[in-house]
């Protein structure tokens, strides 16, 4: 399952003249290992795991995780979630390992768990340092000179590792973005299912949307149903609105709170957001709540035929920025004014923006340059209209890129929805 991920990581490292990565982050961590942490959910500001990336193969992949996290490695290949490494390297967290070693007359464990137990142990290199830096720092004296350069996706871990050792670093963001842009077969099956199941959650929250409704209700039904369908939901909200309604409609770029119950005429974007399986699900859909006027029909069809005919040039070797020009669409000429569409097209993945662009790619650069498209990718195709006059209009989907075109990941209509 790692192979290509690892060789695609190699590859990158290979082409930047770096002797290997240490990988601290949450999600590179994940990538490059499968090895995940219940610490993860407290979003703590130091790195909990890493894990070593050489680009000599013949060097081993090391996890590096705390002593008393061992036993978890076990726990998560019987639950067929296996982690991957090929060495082990450890190091103490707080006072936990230190009890954890402490001897329990009342424990007897089961001879198949002590002998997995004992295999796993064999694959642990050096010492139990005091802390994670002190433990990369060895692994990397162990495997690599001082001169060697290796890649970090956490500066601040580099800055200490490099002042302790004096190894030499450098920054491992555009690696990770390049290797984790093309996906494996394992990846594209888990956003197929993560597809089927946006899906069903955009069909639920349409079920929840009336005349009477508060989109404070809206949004807590929403959560809960995502959570019933293993969807970790974006935390404080997990869906997008289209603007506020103060006395004239204020379209808003991202979420506007609102708790008054829709009497009609509201326009709601529909963006529910949340991760299956550290995955990211982006639909957009957009809802009318009661009967449109002509005026804003007309203008949701514009922004629809707009975004097919964007979609349609989604295939390898086209650039992102080239993708997205709309000016000689017929159908965008119909909005007023045009210039209020916003179209972006973006790589998701473990994150919603995991685009091949340089740092920092949320600058104008990272729509205006864009990234060449090529088989593996998995493209977002966002067409989101702001325009005042009517309301915006918002639609999006993600697509599967092939040696020939692209497969849309969701099958919910992008007609406009208009709920009672």
């Amino acid at each position: 399952m790692y192979a290509q991920k690892i060789q695609q990581i190699r590859d990158a490292l290979s082409a930047a003249g770096a002797s290997g990565a240490l990988l601290s982050t949450q999600d590179n961590v994940f990538y490059a290992s499968g090895f995940s942490s219940v610490m993860d959910g407290w979003h703590l500001m130091e790195p909990i795991a890493a894990v070593f990336v050489p680009t000599d193969a013949a060097l081993p992949l090391v996890l590096i995780l705390p002593e008393a996290s061992i036993i978890s490695l076990i726990v998560s290949a019987r639950a067929g979630h296996p982690v991957y490494y090929e060495g082990i390297a450890t190091f103490e967290l707080l006072n936990f390992c230190e009890t954890a070693r402490a001897e329990d007359a009342h424990l007897a464990l089961p001879e198949d768990l002590l002998k997995e137990l004992g295999q796993v142990m064999e694959r642990v290199e050096g010492h139990c340092e005091p802390d994670i830096i002190q433990t990369i720092a060895a692994t990397l004296s162990r495997h690599l000179q001082k001169n060697d350069r290796v890649l970090f996706d956490d500066l601040r871990v580099a800055a200490h590792v490099e002042s302790r050792s004096g190894q030499r670093t450098g920054d491992a963001l555009d690696v990770m973005l390049a290797s984790r842009v093309i996906k494996t077969p394992e990846e594209l099956d888990t956003l197929r299912e993560s597809g089927a199941i946006a899906d069903d959650i955009m069909t639920y929250t349409l079920s929840q949307l009336s005349i009477g409704a508060t989109w404070a209700d809206v949004e807590k039904a929403v959560a809960q149903y995502m959570v019933s369908r293993d969807v970790d939901p974006l935390p404080g909200s997990p869906m997008l609105f289209g603007g506020a309604y103060d006395l004239v409609f204020r379209p808003d770029l991202f979420r506007t709170r609102v708790n008054r119950p829709f009497s009609g005429g509201e326009v709601a974007i529909l963006e529910t957001q949340g991760r299956y399986k550290n995955f990211w699900i982006d639909i957009n859909r957009t809802a009318h709540i009661g009967p449109a006027s002509d005026a804003y029909r007309d203008q949701y069809n514009a922004v629809r035929d707009t975004f097919d005919a964007i979609s349609a040039r989604l295939k390898p070797g086209v650039n992102t920025a080239d993708i997205c020009q709309f000016k000689d669409i017929e159908a965008a000429q119909r909005l007023d004014p045009p210039e209020k569409l916003l179209v972006v097209a973006h790589s998701v993945g473990l994150v919603p923006l995991e685009s091949p662009v340089r740092y920092p790619g949320t600058g104008l650069h990272g729509a205006k340059e864009g990234f060449v498209v090529q088989p593996g990718m998995v493209i977002s195709i966002d067409c989101l209209y702001f325009g005042s006059g009517l309301g915006p209009s918002h639609m999006e989907n993600v697509f599967i890129v092939s040696d020939t075109g692209a497969e849309p990941l969701y099958q919910s209509t992008l007609d406009l929805v208009e709920v009672s």
